[in-house]
């Protein structure tokens, strides 16, 4: 995947950080159950990239909170598919809120199952394209200006080691630190020492899965592609979240694999046709009738696909994605969304998937991605063949064109 920095350039951050700073050693990755039977009720949501009054709006849209913010959901299952940080400023008040539901959750007999999305990975390992300025100052502290001194005077020294071994060494005067302190805003240490190994956020995603089963259905942040089936949910979770507390190649991981449970488009971008059969197989190999996925915003809704046996439920909460605030309800077996006050039916089957669009976009007449979506399916273009598809799949995927805002 096409970078703005270096490997070197985040191994280095790092290393200094832990140098000047230490960090609390890393729990071991203890195994943390992933597949639930017999649960009657869940709402899922997608991602929410830092917006917590979307976030909390949805919340109580769903019933599982009341007006104070405390858990109201009873014994239902509560999933958020991943991609709590970044893009809006709200992180630490979202995971605050997240581990208070936990606690209550547990209490009255339900669940809250926060998964681990490729932007929580890409906090741990240090990919900070997205993080929002606001997510730096919620971390601020009356120290953080000594935290930042500090740390750049570990960066000077660093540069000034380098430089004996460049023919053309680094020049460290004003203009250096002052486009180094622009860069490193206040807040900038201790978001990394709290996203490391050791670290509060760290240790929380951590106690999480990337892939659960619920009855019969397999949730996940993105998806998995054609070669990640041989691995069972159990040896994706643990290699994960090993990857998370410090057991983290560069080269090779799981949790930056493009074919991954954190990062797989094909489920939500390939053509039905050229993907159909790599579902099948998806479903039988895990032996559920449902995938269950966030990451990729498109159409502002509960977006369908495969006659309902992929579902996706990155509506684009918030506001950098239009603020399309929706849920999925699954009770009984009936799965429902959830939008502007107003629950609909999923289809079951390929003939279902126009009406429900249709009815959907009745509660969102300026929605012409859904309106453009609607058209394309009763007036389809040639078919495009599996061939090309997969070439095209096979280019790296980059996350700025990806996550193409939905105005």
């Amino acid at each position: 995947m096409l970078r703005k920095f270096t490997l070197l350039t985040r191994c280095l951050h790092t290393v200094l950080l832990l140098a000047v700073f230490g960090a609390a050693a890393a729990h071991a990755a203890d195994a943390v159950q992933a597949e639930w039977d017999g649960v009657e009720r869940l709402v899922v949501i997608g991602d929410v990239h830092g917006d917590y009054d979307n976030y909390v709006a949805v919340l109580e849209e769903a019933g599982l909170i009341n007006r104070r913010g405390n858990w109201a959901g009873g014994e239902t299952h509560f999933v958020q598919v991943g991609d709590v940080p970044d893009r809006g400023p709200d992180t630490d008040k979202i995971i605050e809120h997240l581990q208070r539901l936990e606690r209550q959750a547990e209490r009255a007999g339900g669940m809250v199952h926060a998964l681990i999305g490729n932007h929580e990975f890409m906090n741990v390992t240090g990919d900070l394209r997205y993080v929002h300025p606001g997510e730096y100052e919620a971390l601020t502290s009356r120290n953080s200006g000594r935290l930042r001194d500090a740390y750049y005077q570990q960066i000077v020294q660093a540069t000034e080691a380098r430089n004996e071994t460049l023919e053309e060494p680094v020049i460290i005067d004003d203009a250096f630190r002052d486009k180094w302190y622009a860069e490193f805003p206040l807040g900038y240490v201790e978001h990394r020492l709290t996203w490391q190994p050791g670290g509060d956020f760290n240790t929380w995603v951590s106690t999480h899965n990337s892939v659960i089963r619920i009855n019969d259905m397999l949730f996940m942040h993105a998806g998995l592609g054609p070669d990640m089936l041989d691995k069972s949910i159990t040896a994706i979770n643990d290699t994960i979240r090993a990857e998370i507390l410090g057991a983290y190649d560069y080269n090779n991981s799981l949790g930056d694999s493009q074919t991954g449970p954190l990062w797989y488009r094909g489920l939500a971008q390939n053509p039905e046709a050229a993907e159909s059969e790599h579902v099948r197989s998806l479903l039988e190999t895990y032996q559920v009738n449902t995938v269950i996925v966030g990451h990729t915003p498109d159409l502002g809704i509960i977006t369908p696909r495969f006659g309902g046996s992929v579902i996706i439920t990155d509506t684009g909460i918030a506001a950098y994605y239009g603020s399309h605030k929706g849920s999925l309800l699954v009770e009984n077996g009936q799965k429902f969304a959830l939008q502007n006050g107003e629950y609909v039916p999923l289809p079951v089957d390929e003939e279902g998937i126009i009406p429900y669009f249709r009815e959907m976009l009745e509660l969102q007449l300026g929605n012409q991605r859904l309106a453009a979506r609607i058209e394309r399916l009763l007036n389809p273009p040639p078919e495009e063949t599996a061939e090309n598809v997969s070439a095209d799949f096979n280019n790296d995927v980059i996350e700025e064109a990806a996550e193409a805002v939905i105005e």
